[in-house]
């Protein structure tokens, strides 16, 4: 590797490192996940509770523990959890997959096609979005990486079957432990799929077969044992494993969707690369070398995975995602008939394959940019100044993108949306996420709710939280531990609401309907707000100075 190749991978490396961690800790922790993840290792920090996650006071069994802690350690040096160390897991993950993803493209193509494959993963909207987010997937993604790196350089001869057979199997028992057996099944089942497709699955004989599971069991199960000795019964991971994989693959619980879920979501999440997807997997198919094959398993094995499940979500699709930019990347490199090994012995595609495709993505971003000042004008959170800043540098990259395509220039048809997405992504975390803090964050319920509570939480009174989903975790963040007690249950919240003592409650205003009229004629609103797409009131059962009446707020 020359000198110019070391910089341009350096480079890669920057820019995703600028896009993942510019701002990181500048805006608050936005329901419906993050809040619940930095409470988990809050309470970790404050309780000194580390075998089983605990979140608003109770033991949480949706997640296992690893993203928790790696929260909690970032934060020990600070005492306490911020939204930059509850977002650093992340990001450094998210980084990690990145320099996993160009090594493997220079290892498979060149370093030339493995700087491209690093820009085009950072740029990916959705890569993008969750490495700058409280959540479990780009951590799940990096160690499903990690696994299958380890995997393909036995594969190809360059590492001996026992260390890497132990990595791979070290890898996915960190991610069963930072989201369950998908961090096992992903990776074992492309592996085992590749090897199928090669004709070689006696190979697999050579990849610690014995010692590799042995480490795997070591590692999950010490955490099982604890987590069953230390939860003193409150804790079972074969419960949580029948409610959140068996349940949640077979019916669904949360998010239940349709099989064609991810023709409709996978689009618009792999902007500003989905119009090259295509030929970038019909080169791969035709080409089906060695690499080429194993990039197509990785990417379709998970879209196919989770499409066969009932639970479904655009992030679940997240580990798929290196492998289709190291398929873009080869596109863009064999059409530029880039002289790297990989790709000299096969005759290059026609630069159309790249210019007709970013010609249209260079048309949809110019008519984004003419379209938003007027759509952001219903947008009261957006600054016509904020607005006009995103649509000129929508516009400007959308010509910019449709001039070099115009002019037959594949690789300049590529950098310029690059590059304009990244800017256009850096100015989003700066002035734009800051102004939508006021329908995002439940910092500001919280500071009234420790404030007009401390009477009635003084006597022992607990708050009721109805039918508000993940919002008690964020308000038992931002209160640094005011547990609310959480129900779904009206006949519940009329009782607390009934009682003789002054009480409070924060509800959904569009779940109250089931209460008595003569209940809801007695109700004080003292606080409102939206978040997380519901209306959210602060009810107490007593006449307040800062309140009105339930029945004469207007209708939301």
């Amino acid at each position: 590797m020359t000198p110019r190749h070391a910089v341009l991978l350096l480079a890669a490396l920057l820019l995703a490192a600028l896009l993942f961690f510019w701002q990181l800790g500048g805006r608050d922790l936005w329901a419906p996940d993050e809040p619940y993840f930095a409470e988990g290792a809050r309470e970790m920090v404050a309780d000194s509770e580390w075998a089983v996650p605990h979140v608003n006071g109770e033991v949480t069994t949706d997640k296992p523990p690893l993203f928790f802690w790696l929260i909690a350690l970032f934060s020990l040096p600070l005492g306490t959890v911020t939204e930059w160390t509850a977002r650093l897991p992340s990001a450094l993950a998210a980084l990690g997959t990145v320099a996993l993803t160009m090594r493997l493209g220079r290892r498979f193509y060149g370093p030339r096609t493995a700087a491209l494959a690093g820009v085009v993963l950072a740029s990916t909207y959705l890569f993008w979005e969750k490495a700058r987010w409280s959540q479990t997937d780009a951590l799940l993604c990096s160690l499903i990486w990690v696994a299958l790196s380890a995997f393909e350089a036995h594969r190809a001869g360059d590492a001996s079957g026992l260390r890497a057979g132990l990595l791979f199997w070290l890898a996915a028992a960190l991610a069963v432990l930072t989201k369950g057996p998908v961090g096992l099944l992903l990776p074992l089942g492309i592996a085992l799929v590749v090897l199928a497709t090669d004709r070689r699955m006696l190979r697999w004989r050579s990849f610690a077969p014995l010692a590799g599971p042995l480490l795997f069991l070591a590692v999950v199960g010490v955490w099982i044992v604890l987590a069953t000795v230390v939860g003193g019964g409150e804790y079972s991971v074969w419960a949580a494993l029948r409610e959140h994989f068996v349940e949640r693959g077979l019916h669904g619980m949360h998010h239940r969707r349709p099989v064609w879920y991810f023709a409709e979501v996978l689009p618009p999440n792999l902007l500003p690369w989905t119009a090259l997807l295509p030929g970038a997997v019909f080169l791969a198919w035709r080409r089906r070398a060695q690499a080429d094959w194993f990039l197509l398993v990785a990417a379709f094995f998970v879209v196919l995975f989770f499409t066969l499940s009932s639970e479904k979500r655009e992030l679940y699709a997240l580990p798929a995602v290196p492998a289709f930019a190291l398929l873009v990347a080869a596109l863009i490199a064999a059409v530029c008939r880039w002289q790297e090994p990989a790709l000299i012995s096969h005759p290059p595609p026609d630069p159309r394959w790249v210019t007709l495709a970013q010609g249209l993505l260079g048309s949809q971003l110019a008519l984004a940019g003419a379209v938003l000042p007027f759509a952001a004008r219903s947008v009261e959170e957006v600054s016509p100044f904020a607005a006009g800043i995103l649509a000129s540098l929508l516009l400007a990259t959308g010509v910019a993108t449709l001039a070099a395509a115009a002019r037959g220039r594949p690789l300049a048809a590529t950098l310029t949306p690059a590059a304009g997405i990244a800017l256009l992504y850096l100015f989003v975390v700066t002035a734009v996420h800051p102004a939508w803090e006021s329908r995002k964050s439940a910092r500001p319920l919280a500071e009234k709710l420790v404030d007009l509570t401390a009477d009635s939480r003084g006597r022992g009174v607990p708050v009721l939280a109805y039918a508000i989903g993940n919002v008690p975790k964020a308000l038992a963040f931002y209160t640094d531990g005011l547990y609310t007690l959480e129900t779904d249950d009206p006949h519940t919240l009329a009782r607390h609401l009934s009682r003789p003592e002054p009480v409070w409650a924060v509800v959904d205003a569009n779940h109250l309907h089931p209460l008595p009229d003569a209940l809801l004629h007695h109700l004080v609103v003292v606080h409102r707000t939206r978040l997380s797409r519901q209306p959210i009131l602060l009810l107490t059962n007593r006449p307040h100075p800062e309140g009105q009446a339930l029945l004469d707020q207007s209708p939301d």
